[in-house]
């Protein structure tokens, strides 16, 4: 079943529910001035709508718990936060609405994706009319395509508030971020946009169970998902403990003139090392944690593993993301975006599993933390902060965690 609804009913959801947060603040005041309703197209029958606004020349849409900022390149071009995507919009004077494309740029080749858009002036009289509806609240184990294991690994957290649903999926290397939506008889549909991934959940409600259930990712992935109500999983540590030969004990980056060299991670004080992507939103949030608990007597640094691997274009990319996020630290490039490259830049580490992954290196004893719980699982997050602090406090059994 294919229900797909936009509109009313979703900014409804967002006057009653958004409070707000920037790149990396919040605020408990939605604007009021130019509302709008931002409306992505990801094929002819699916549709994501999200509460925005205009102030001056910057655009701002409220995804969840989360604002996402758009500043202005040109008279039509805004620059998309942390993702260096773009909205290109045109305006049409008729209505005062504006038509275009959200471009994601960190796609090869670059500028080539690209999601139809508009924004439309939004009705304060029509919001009024719609009443909250009774909105189930729990978690779900998840599986999405033909998985029929026993235990999917993925987990859907959802809440009520008013009339809408704010949720999350949940999965063993990290989360699908700030889902926001709302139900309509029994359908529901969940939506995120936050500069890099554009994702559509739809499902039915049957018997307590979530089922007929579509995932759209942007205009280039489908697959289909259900999901049984259950007990949350219990939270379990990522963290696993290492002893790495001095040898051994180093990373593989790429410098600015393109040359590879070693990186020695034998140290007296404690290293944070940070594998990331620069095109992941998971990294993102843990690259925003890391800032919070910057502390300059231990030695951080992230090394990066890139869609383009061309090193002038790759560091400025790097070097944009550093700045946009007040990274105090160095950011290297590792290689090509992929598990295994990341992998054979590290001699000690047989696999990752994942992006982000953290080390806290002291001298010959290495922490390895896989995935991340971002802001959106909220008491998941929580326990993944303390494992952070614990370890930047001197905390190294595992027993601590």
């Amino acid at each position: 079943m294919r229900y797909m609804h936009t509109g009313v009913a979703f900014l409804v959801f967002f006057s009653l529910a958004v409070a707000g947060c920037g790149d990396a603040s919040r605020s408990s005041q939605l604007p009021v001035s130019h509302g709008t309703s931002v409306e992505f197209v990801l094929n002819d029958s699916v549709t994501a709508s999200f509460l925005g606004s205009r102030e001056g020349a910057v655009w701002s849409l409220y995804n969840g718990d989360e604002v996402v900022t758009l500043t202005p390149l040109n008279d039509s071009t805004w620059k998309v936060p942390v993702f260096n995507g773009s909205w290109v919009l045109h305006k049409d004077q008729k209505n005062d609405s504006y038509r275009g494309h959200w471009v994601d740029s960190l796609r090869n080749p670059p500028g080539s994706y690209r999601v139809p858009i508009q924004v439309l002036p939004t009705s304060a009289s029509a919001q009024a009319t719609i009443e909250p509806l009774a909105i189930p609240t729990g978690t779900w184990d998840v599986w999405f395509g033909e998985d029929s294991s026993d235990s999917p690994g993925s987990q859907l957290d959802l809440t009520a508030e008013g009339g809408a649903v704010r949720a999350t999926i949940r999965t063993p290397t990290g989360d699908y971020r700030y889902l926001a939506g709302t139900v309509v008889g029994n359908a529901l549909q969940l939506q995120t946009f936050d500069g890099a991934h554009l994702f559509v959940f739809t499902a039915s409600l049957q018997d307590g169970n979530w089922v007929g259930g579509h995932f759209y990712s942007g205009n280039h992935y489908h697959t289909t998902w259900r999901a049984a109500s259950a007990a949350p999983a219990p939270d379990q540590s990522p963290m696993q403990s290492l002893v790495v030969p001095d040898e051994d004990l180093r990373v593989s980056v790429v410098d600015r003139a393109g040359n590879r060299s070693s990186i020695s991670l034998r140290s007296d004080s404690l290293i944070v090392l940070d594998i990331l992507g620069t095109w992941c939103p998971n990294c993102m949030d843990e690259v925003r944690l890391l800032h919070e608990l910057y502390n300059p007597q231990s030695r951080f640094l992230s090394v990066a593993f890139e869609r383009d691997t061309n090193p002038v274009s790759s560091y400025e990319r790097l070097d944009a993301f550093s700045a946009e996020l007040n990274l105090d630290w160095e950011l290297f490039l590792g290689g090509k975006a992929s598990k295994k490259s990341a992998a054979d830049a590290f001699p000690f580490l047989d696999r990752v599993i994942s992006f982000p992954t953290t080390l806290f290196i002291r001298g010959n004893d290495v922490m390895v933390h896989s995935g991340f719980n971002g802001p959106a699982t909220g008491e998941r997050y929580t326990m993944e902060k303390k494992r952070f602090q614990d370890q930047l406090n001197g905390f190294t059994s595992l027993e601590n965690r």
